[in-house]
């Protein structure tokens, strides 16, 4: 990673304006850490001519990707949980530390680690930032689950009663995570724990909402059921996670989605954050993915799933909702380099167009962070984490797969 200096001057093709949604100017200056200007290349040059240039010229420049909703302490594999489980927790650690390096190298300046042991808290350390390029970190810490919930395997006090769940977004608090994960309902990857079934009340979780608010620390939910959800969004969660509506097919007694418009409408231009992850487990239909006639029923049921969880995010978007960019890396065959992936498949398959899908994974993902006044937008003042890719995202969906230059809080790390 190269020495920050003072003043830095970035002349790109182009630059991205997040209030236009679309390119506005040539060049970025720096300062430090810092967004200092935006604007043309030659005025810029010539109020600073003693500013270091980096010549990005054949380049688009962006806002660095924020993903919301990643899992560091995970190795992406079909047995991630066993592998967790069996792991030396300094070797983890390394792990921890290599995902968080991918993410960044990848153009995500900004992420959510969406639950880990208390460990992962190191990252804030100064010597371990010494040692690597890290993006901007958010880190939740255990989630906070019933006894025998989804993720109680990370090493956690599980809380049942009301007193419980306050207790232990202190103890988080106290610990030093900066963001409360709520598990509303069961997840898949827990045994014991029923997906479609919903673990806290409303009324539970607008205490630990409450709480968490005190503290100033943001909260989002696992939710894979309608009920889950509409507890979250009472209990006033600010970002709800997954939003998968399953309920059990009475048939093969597979996870079916199923979207309740008639309750839904409840939350009509509510606005608040919203997590799909789609491109969560993507890769395990590759091999049959566009050729029906060699997937299995079991294969084609779930594609079909994946087909419905898009329809489910186009109607969050006309519900009023606000949708960020997470893609739940670690759990299974979900990989720390390919935000990209989560952004091609909402772009293709989903009623979104290549702005919004910027916004979703810039200013949202900042907002649904509490970050806005830090990062997600390339103006005055924010922190200079920018992305620059060789051909046009607006044009180009595939554009987020090339990431030619990365900056994070003014460190040029590619």
């Amino acid at each position: 990673m190269e020495e920050k200096r003072k003043l830095r001057l970035i002349r790109a093709r182009a630059v991205y304006d997040t209030d236009k949604k679309g390119y506005g100017g040539n060049a970025v200056l720096i300062d430090g850490e810092k967004i200092a200007e935006a604007g043309n290349f030659e005025s810029l040059r010539e109020a600073y001519p003693q500013a270091d240039l980096l010549d990005y010229s054949s380049c688009f420049l962006l806002p660095g990707l924020v993903n919301t909703h990643v899992h560091l302490e995970f190795e992406p594999a079909q047995d991630t949980r066993i592998r967790y489980l069996r792991e030396n927790p300094h070797i983890n650690f390394l792990r921890v530390v290599r995902n968080a390096e991918e993410l960044l190298y990848s153009g995500v300046t900004t992420a959510r680690d969406a639950g880990g042991s208390y460990r992962t808290l190191e990252l804030y350390r100064d010597a371990v930032s010494r040692l690597a390029s890290l993006p901007r970190l958010q880190l939740a810490g255990p989630p906070i689950t019933i006894t025998g919930g989804h993720l109680h395997f990370i090493p956690c006090t599980e809380a049942d009663s009301m007193e419980e769940t306050v207790k232990a977004v202190r103890s988080r608090k106290k610990a030093g995570c900066t963001a409360i994960k709520i598990i509303v309902s069961g997840g898949q990857m827990t045994p014991g724990s029923s997906p479609e079934q919903t673990s806290y009340t409303a009324e539970q979780i607008a205490a630990i909402t409450a709480e968490a608010h005190h503290w100033d620390l943001p909260t989002f939910s696992h939710c894979l059921t309608t009920e889950s959800f509409v507890n979250a969004m009472k209990g006033g969660v600010q970002c709800i996670e997954h939003c998968a509506c399953f309920v059990r097919n009475r048939t093969n007694g597979l996870l079916e989605r199923v979207y309740r418009p008639e309750i839904m409408q409840e939350f009509q231009d509510d606005g608040r954050y919203f997590m799909i992850g789609v491109s969560n487990n993507y890769h395990l239909f590759d091999h049959c993915r566009g050729n029906p006639g060699i997937c299995s029923e079991r294969e084609a049921f779930l594609l079909e799933q994946e087909e419905r969880e898009c329809r489910i995010f186009d109607r969050l978007i006309r519900l009023g909702l606000a949708p960020v960019i997470g893609t739940d890396a670690g759990c299974g065959l979900t990989y720390f380099d390919e935000t990209w992936l989560e952004l091609e498949i909402l772009y293709h398959r989903c009623s979104v167009t290549a702005e919004d899908l910027i916004q979703a994974a810039t200013v949202n993902g900042a907002a649904a962070l509490g970050l806005s006044g830090e990062t997600g937008s390339i103006r005055a003042g924010m922190s200079a984490d920018m992305i620059a890719l060789p051909k046009d995202p607006l044009v180009d969906i595939t554009a987020f797969r090339d990431v030619r230059h990365v900056m994070a809080k003014g460190a040029v790390i590619r």
